[in-house]
């Protein structure tokens, strides 16, 4: 048993109740029900914003959470998982259970979307990087607002490193596991603001960014420690990390890019007068070409279910002006693609069509 469920560290901090109902709420449910069932081995991802001011700044380690458990975290984030550790304490005193844990560092991958946490400041910048140049004929965007002082290092693991580690963590024999609560950090690597941006400039030369420090996310990040020690998951789950900040880098950007491609390329099939902007004339006439075109003989075709979906489309992209910028695209493109959008209109329009013919006695072929 997996418990990864928690609310990120600025989430937390902006509604702890909420928080310690998922968080620790959450942890008694999943070890209750363990209880219930018989299941002995749970798995749960702690955080490096359970170290304070007082922890160690490099070689880290799970060991010196368990040795300190009255240690200060500064945060309600780091109370609320020290509270899950000691849940599954319990758990394994009344039940014999197998509890483990996994410190993780700042989590770094390669998808468009992510919660609100303090190191998810190095994706935020890694997406707006190829936003900052004209490319694909689109507007550049502006430069990337830093949320933390340039030049503090914390540490971070691409998600490919931390699956493994998770992994070996996992599967591990028992008895091969002797770090206190069978805690071990996760490793990856660990970088500043100023070396991130360095080595995003080798990709986008014309980079650029200010700073403007969250209070919240400035704080996080000095309390927590640099550098993760290696020493502990290498000899007990046979763990190392393997992506470095240049692979990182290049790993992310890469995907960002192949996403930006796509989106600029629906954009630019709309924005015939290429003004850079769409409005809602634009982005009916390339819905219709998809959810009309070869429905006209039906006396209810696409076209009388386009009117709702662009409606729709309009209230989420568009501004008070009713104008939609390759920016507003470009962001709702994170989470949504037109090509999606239109797959799923498609089939609406096709039951409808459907619905209609078997009216007319007709049995549809499909």
């Amino acid at each position: 048993m997996w418990n990864l469920a928690a609310p990120l560290s600025v989430e937390t901090a902006k509604d702890p109740a909420v928080a310690e109902a998922v968080t620790v709420g959450g942890m008694k449910n999943v070890l209750n029900a363990m209880a219930q069932t018989g299941t002995r081995r749970i798995c749960f991802t702690d955080s490096i914003g359970s170290f304070g001011a007082a922890a160690p700044r490099t070689g880290a380690t799970a060991r010196w959470l368990s040795e300190n458990p009255t240690q200060d975290p500064g945060s309600a984030y780091g109370l609320q998982k020290r509270a899950c550790r000691e849940l599954m304490a319990e758990f394994v005193h009344n039940h014999g259970g197998d509890a483990r844990f996994a410190v993780l560092p700042g989590v770094l991958h390669n998808n468009p979307v992510w919660g609100n946490g303090t190191t998810e400041y190095a994706l935020d910048a890694l997406l707006s990087a190829p936003h900052q140049q004209v490319k694909h004929g689109l507007p550049a965007g502006g430069a990337y607002v830093c949320p933390i002082h340039p030049d503090t290092r914390l540490p971070m693991v691409h998600v490919e490193d931390l699956m493994r580690g998770l992994v070996a963590l996992q599967e591990a024999d028992e008895a091969r596991l002797v770090e206190p609560e069978q805690g071990y950090v996760v490793p990856g690597l660990s970088f500043t603001p100023n070396e991130l941006f360095a080595e995003i400039r080798k990709h986008h030369p014309g980079f650029g960014y200010r700073v403007e420090l969250d209070e919240n996310m400035n704080k996080f990040a000095n309390l927590w420690p640099e550098e993760l020690s290696g020493v502990e998951p290498l000899r007990d789950l046979g763990y190392a990390p393997k992506v470095n900040l240049e692979g990182m880098v290049a790993k992310v950007l890469s995907s960002h890019e192949d996403q930006n491609m796509k989106t600029a390329k629906a954009f630019k099939e709309m924005d015939v007068d290429g003004s850079g902007s769409l409005r809602r004339a634009e982005i009916e006439k390339y819905v219709r070409k998809y959810l009309v075109r070869g429905r006209q003989e039906y006396s209810q075709t696409g076209q009388s279910q386009m009117d709702g979906f662009v409606d729709e489309l309009m209230h989420q992209l568009a501004d008070a002006e009713g104008v939609v910028t390759w920016g507003s695209f470009s962001e709702w493109n994170r989470r949504n693609s037109m090509e999606s959008e239109l797959w799923k209109q498609a089939a609406t329009v096709e039951d409808e069509l459907r619905r209609q013919l078997r009216e007319l006695g007709i049995q549809p072929r499909v």
